[in-house]
C-alpha cells in the first residue's frame, strides 16, 4: 500500500504568525513556539476547517502562552485525502506521532472511528472526536466534540413521542457507511415504549435505484409509520427516494437530514418533512452560532454542520488547556478536564464530563421545502455550577442530581419551570390591544416596543403561536428569559408570555441577564391526519403566505467607499395567500448604516422589488442579514418565517488603478505604478526598494482582501521575503515607493523566474 503524504498547512501557519505577531511587533515579542496538531482528515474536511477557523480566530484575539510565558502557536498537519480504512488511520498516525504532534483531531467518519478505537486509544496523545458515533472510542485521554448518538435518539424520541407512540417503527443501518446511530434510536424507541419490528443492516449500494427498491419493499413489508436510516448522505438518499416512489407516506427520520449533500441529492419536491437530530445546526440563532455560521461561510464559502462546530469549540478549550498544563499528554489531558464550564457555538460546553463528551446539545428538526433543517425544539446541557467548584464537585453534583445529569440516561423537560427564588404575580388582565405602561421610576427590567408592533408568543420563536401583539410604545416588566436571552419571559392576560429582544424592535431598560432562565414550552405539534388508503399519517398544511428571497443584487457591484449604492432584493410570495403590508430592511457594513423599506401587500405566487439604498464609510468583504419581515407583520407558520432572514454577502472596495502581472528574473527590478521601482527579486528573495514596503497576508483570498486592511499595522516591513514563504497562490500586501496600497499573489514558478499578479488601488 503507497503511503500516505502527509501535509503541513503552511498557510494556515504563515496566517496565524502573521495574527498573533504582525511585523510591528516582531522586535517586541519572541518567535512563537509551534505545536503540530494532527487532523486525520483532507484539508477541506468538516474537522479542519472548524480547527483552522479557531485557531484564525484565537490568534487574531490574543497570542496564547504555555505555562513558562512563551508564546505559541498550534500548526494543523493533514493528510492529502479522506481516509479509508483501518490501514490508513494506523499509517497516518504513525507519520504524525513521529513529526511530534501533540493532539490528534478526527477522523470525521464515524465509522472509521469505531473501527479504529484501539489505535486511536493508544496513540499517546489527547484525541479529539467531533463525530458522534456512540462506539468510538473512550479513555482518558479521548475526549468527544458533539453529543453521542445515544443521547441524540433519546432527545428524538421525547421530541417526537406525540407522532411515534402508538405507531410501527423500523430502521435501517448501511453498511459500512452507518455508525450506529439505528441501533441507538432502536434502544431508546423501545424503552419510550414504541413498537419497533425490527430492523435491517444492508451493504446494498442504495444509490442504485433497482438495490433500493427491494430494500424499500423489505422495510414496507413491516408496515411501519416511521423508518429511521442511517448511513452516508447518497445511500439513505436513495432509500428515500425508493420509498416515496413506493407510496411510503410515514416519518422518515435520518441523521443525513442535516447534510446538504443529502438534500441535494433529492428531487426538490421532497426535501420537506424530514426529521432527524443534531448536535447543532447552522440555523441556530445565539450569537455565538451566527458568528461563527458568518465566519465559515466567508472563510470557505460552505455551510458548517455539527462536525465543524464540535471541532470549533474543542479548539479554544485545547488552546486554554495548553495554556495551563502545557503539552506533556497526561498533564494537558488534565487541564483540559479542569476548565470550567462555559458557551460554545454548540451552547454549554462542559469539559469534566466523565464519558469526555463536553456537549450535551441535541436539536431536533424538520426540513423545510427547500431542505433547511428548521429547529423544533433543542436540548442544552444545563447552565454550569458557579466557577469555585473543582470539577470533582461537578461531577459529583451531576450524579446526586438527576435533572442536571449529561450522562446519556438525560432527562429531557422542555416544559416551563421556575426558578424557586423567584414569585412570579400575574398582572391585570389585559386584551391584546392594551397599552402597558411603565412607572417615572421603573424597577427591574422594563421592555419597550420601538418598532411598528411585535408579536407576542406562546415561546421562544416563530414556531410558537401568536397570542397577541404590542405596538410601538407598549411597556412591560420581564420575568425571565430564555438561555441565550434572545426571548423574554412577563405576564399577558394572567399567563406566561414570550417577547423577542431582537434590537430593532425593542429596548431594555435594565440588565436583562439578571433576569433567571425559564425553560421554553413544548413546540406546538403538528397534527397527523391519516389517508383512506394506506391508512398513513400526512401533514394537512394550513394556507399561509410565505415570503421568500429569491435574488438580491447590488448596483454597482462593488460599491465604493462614500458614495451611494444600492441593493436590489426581489421578494417572492411562494405560499398560498396573500401577504399584507411588510417592511425589508437591513443593516449594511462596514459602518452598521440601517436601510429599510415598505412593501404595501404581495399577492400570492406575485414577486416585487425591493430597493435599499445607503453610504458606507469605509471599505470591507461582509455578510448580512436581509430581514424580509421586519415588523412581524405577516404571519407565515414555521417553515415560512424560519426563510425570513436570508444572507447576502459583498464587498466595498476602492478601484484598481492598475492590475496585470509580471515574470520576473533573477536580479530583476520592477515598477508597479507611479514611475519608481517599487520591488526586486534576486532569484531566492523578494526585496522592497526605493521606501516600498511589504507584509505577508497569511490565510486570506484574494476576493477577502479590501482597502483598510492593508494598514501600517499589516504592511511595514522592508526586509526581504525569503522564497521559501512564497509558495503559489501566496498574498502580499504593498505599500509602493509612492506609498499607494496593493496586493501581490504569487501565481507560479517557471525555472529561476517568479510569475506574479498584481493589483494596485487608487
Amino acid at each position: 500500500m503507497p503511503r500516505h503524504r502527509l501535509m503541513i498547512s503552511l498557510i494556515a501557519l504563515l496566517a496565524l504568525l502573521g495574527a498573533a505577531a504582525l511585523p510591528s511587533a516582531l522586535a517586541q515579542t519572541p518567535t512563537p513556539v509551534v505545536l503540530n496538531v494532527g487532523v486525520l482528515d483532507a484539508p477541506d474536511s468538516p474537522t479542519a476547517r472548524g480547527f483552522w477557523l479557531a485557531i484564525q480566530e484565537a490568534a487574531a484575539r490574543r497570542t496564547p502562552t504555555l505555562p513558562d510565558g512563551r508564546p505559541f502557536v498550534l500548526n494543523p498537519i493533514t493528510i492529502s485525502r479522506p481516509l479509508a480504512s483501518l490501514d490508513e488511520v494506523r499509517e497516518s498516525l504513525d507519520a504524525m506521532l513521529s513529526a511530534g504532534v501533540i493532539a490528534i483531531f478526527g477522523p470525521d467518519s464515524g465509522t472509521l472511528a469505531e473501527e479504529s478505537s484501539a489505535a486511536l486509544a493508544t496513540a499517546g496523545v489527547p484525541v479529539f472526536l467531533s463525530t458522534s458515533a456512540q462506539n468510538a472510542p473512550t479513555g482518558d485521554l479521548i475526549f468527544r466534540g458533539q453529543a453521542l448518538d445515544q443521547l441524540q435518539a433519546q432527545a428524538l424520541v421525547t421530541a417526537l413521542s406525540q407522532q411515534l407512540v402508538g405507531r410501527t417503527a423500523v430502521f435501517l443501518r448501511h453498511k459500512p457507511t452507518g455508525s450506529g446511530a439505528a441501533e441507538a434510536f432502536a434502544g431508546a424507541a423501545r424503552a419510550a415504549g414504541i413498537l419497533v419490528r425490527g430492523g435491517l443492516v444492508v451493504e446494498t449500494d442504495l444509490s442504485n435505484p433497482s438495490a433500493a427498491s427491494a430494500i424499500a419493499a423489505r422495510l414496507l413489508g413491516e408496515r411501519p409509520q416511521a423508518i429511521f436510516a442511517d448511513g452516508a448522505p447518497s445511500q439513505v438518499a436513495g432509500l428515500y427516494i425508493a420509498l416515496r416512489e413506493r407510496r411510503y407516506a410515514g416519518l422518515f427520520i435520518t441523521p443525513s437530514a442535516a447534510d446538504r449533500a443529502f438534500i441535494e441529492a433529492l428531487p426538490i419536491e421532497l426535501r420537506d418533512n424530514i426529521y432527524g437530530a443534531v448536535g447543532w445546526s447552522y440555523t441556530s440563532q445565539t450569537p455565538e452560532s451566527l458568528s461563527f455560521t458568518r465566519n465559515y461561510t466567508t472563510a470557505f464559502g460552505a455551510v458548517p454542520n455539527a462536525v465543524s462546530a464540535a471541532a470549533y469549540d474543542t479548539t479554544f478549550l485545547l488552546i486554554e488547556a495548553i495554556s495551563r498544563g502545557g503539552i506533556a499528554p497526561a498533564s494537558l489531558a488534565a487541564a483540559f478536564r479542569s476548565l470550567p464550564p462555559r458557551r460554545g457555538v454548540q451552547g454549554w460546553l462542559d469539559p469534566s464530563a466523565a464519558n469526555g463528551a463536553i456537549s450535551s446539545n441535541v436539536s431536533i428538526f424538520v426540513t423545510s421545502q427547500f431542505g433547511a433543517p428548521n429547529v423544533l425544539v433543542a436540548y442544552a446541557a444545563p447552565e454550569p455550577e458557579p466557577p469555585t467548584a473543582t470539577p470533582a464537585q461537578r461531577r459529583a453534583q451531576r450524579a446526586t442530581t438527576p435533572t442536571r445529569t449529561l450522562t446519556p440516561s438525560i432527562t429531557f423537560t422542555p416544559s416551563i419551570t421556575f426558578t424557586p427564588s423567584v414569585t412570579f404575580t400575574p398582572s391585570a388582565t389585559r386584551t391584546p390591544t392594551d397599552t402597558p405602561t411603565a412607572t417615572d421610576t421603573p424597577e427591574g427590567v422594563i421592555l419597550t416596543v420601538i418598532g411598528r408592533s411585535v408579536n407576542i408568543r406562546s415561546g421562544p420563536g416563530r414556531a410558537y403561536d401568536v397570542i397577541g401583539q404590542f405596538r410601538r410604545g407598549a411597556q412591560v416588566k420581564l420575568l425571565g428569559a430564555n438561555v441565550d436571552y434572545t426571548w423574554f419571559v412577563f405576564n399577558f392576560n394572567q399567563r406566561l408570555a414570550w417577547i423577542t429582544g431582537e434590537r430593532n424592535l425593542v429596548s431594555i431598560f435594565g440588565d436583562p441577564r439578571s433576569l433567571p432562565f425559564i425553560e421554553p414550552p413544548p413546540l406546538p405539534t403538528a397534527t397527523l391526519t391519516p389517508t383512506p388508503a394506506p391508512p398513513t399519517p400526512t401533514f394537512t398544511p394550513q394556507p399561509l403566505p410565505d415570503l421568500v428571497m429569491l435574488n438580491a443584487v447590488l448596483s454597482p457591484p462593488i460599491p465604493q467607499p462614500g458614495q451611494p449604492f444600492t441593493l436590489t432584493v426581489t421578494v417572492q410570495n411562494q405560499g398560498q395567500a396573500d401577504a399584507g403590508e411588510f417592511a425589508v430592511a437591513t443593516s449594511f457594513q462596514p459602518g452598521n448604516v440601517y436601510s429599510a423599506a415598505i412593501v404595501p401587500g404581495l399577492p400570492a405566487g406575485q414577486l416585487t422589488n425591493v430597493n435599499l439604498t445607503a453610504t458606507v464609510p469605509g471599505t470591507g468583504v461582509e455578510t448580512i442579514a436581509i430581514v424580509l419581515d421586519l415588523n412581524n407583520q405577516v404571519y407565515e407558520g414555521p417553515s415560512g418565517e424560519a426563510n425570513n432572514e436570508p444572507v447576502f454577502s459583498y464587498r466595498v472596495d476602492v478601484p484598481y488603478a492598475v492590475q496585470s502581472t509580471v515574470q520576473l528574473a533573477p536580479s530583476t527590478s520592477f515598477d508597479l505604478f507611479g514611475g519608481t521601482q517599487d520591488i526586486n527579486y534576486t532569484g531566492t528573495d523578494l526585496v522592497p526598494i526605493n521606501g516600498a514596503q511589504l507584509g505577508l497576508l497569511g490565510g486570506l483570498q484574494l476576493t477577502q482582501i479590501h482597502y483598510d486592511m492593508l494598514t501600517p499595522s499589516v504592511i511595514n516591513s522592508v526586509a526581504p521575503i525569503p522564497q521559501a514563504a512564497l509558495p503559489p497562490n501566496t498574498l502580499i500586501g504593498i505599500y509602493t515607493a509612492e506609498g499607494r496600497r496593493g496586493v501581490l499573489r504569487v501565481v507560479s514558478y517557471s525555472g529561476p523566474n517568479i510569475l506574479l499578479e498584481f493589483y494596485i488601488y487608487q
